[in-house]
C-alpha cells in the first residue's frame, strides 16, 4: 500500500527515474523507504518533539509561529538530506551488486533526478510536518494555537 502510494506521489512530480535501469531500485527501495521515513520518522517525530518536548515537558517559550517556521525549515532540510543520501547509497549499492556502471551520458540525468528527488522530499517533509502539527498541537498547553488558531 505505502509502496504504491509513495511511488505514485514521487513519480507524479518527478516522472520516471532516470536512467531507466534504475526504475526498479527507486520504486522498490527508495520511494517507499524514504517516504515512510519522512512521514513518520522526520515529520511525526519532529511535530511530537516541537509540541510535546519543547512546549510541554520543557515548557520553553518556543510556541510562536516563528519558532514553528524554524522547525519546519529544519525538518525540510532533514527530509531533503535523507532523500539525497538514501537515493545515492541505494542506487550505488544496487549497481555494485549487479556489476553495472551508469553510462557516461546518463550520469547527468541521474544527478538531476536525484536532485529533484531531494527537493520533492524536502517539500513532502514540510507538508507532512504541517499535517502532523494540526494532529498533535492539541497535546501542548503552550502551543495550541501554533502555527494558526484553526480549528480551535
Amino acid at each position: 500500500m505505502f509502496q504504491q502510494l509513495f511511488t505514485s506521489l514521487y513519480e507524479a512530480l518527478l516522472g520516471l527515474p532516470e536512467p531507466a535501469l534504475l526504475t526498479q531500485a527507486f520504486e522498490n527501495s527508495i520511494f517507499p523507504g524514504v517516504g515512510l521515513a519522512t512521514l513518520f520518522g522526520i515529520a511525526l517525530i519532529g511535530a511530537l518533539f516541537f509540541y510535546l518536548v519543547l512546549n510541554r515537558v520543557l515548557t520553553t517559550p518556543f510556541y510562536q509561529t516563528k519558532h514553528w517556521l524554524v522547525m519546519l525549515l529544519v525538518l525540510a532540510i532533514a527530509a531533503g538530506a535523507l532523500g539525497w543520501f538514501q537515493a545515492r547509497s541505494v542506487v550505488y549499492e544496487a549497481l555494485d551488486a549487479k556489476g553495472i556502471v551508469i553510462p557516461a551520458g546518463s550520469e547527468s540525468a541521474y544527478s538531476r533526478y536525484v536532485l529533484g528527488f531531494t527537493f520533492v522530499n524536502a517539500l513532502f517533509g514540510a507538508l507532512f510536518f504541517v499535517v502532523w502539527s494540526f494532529v498533535v498541537k492539541g497535546l501542548s498547553p503552550n502551543a495550541k494555537v501554533t502555527p494558526v488558531r484553526w480549528p480551535n
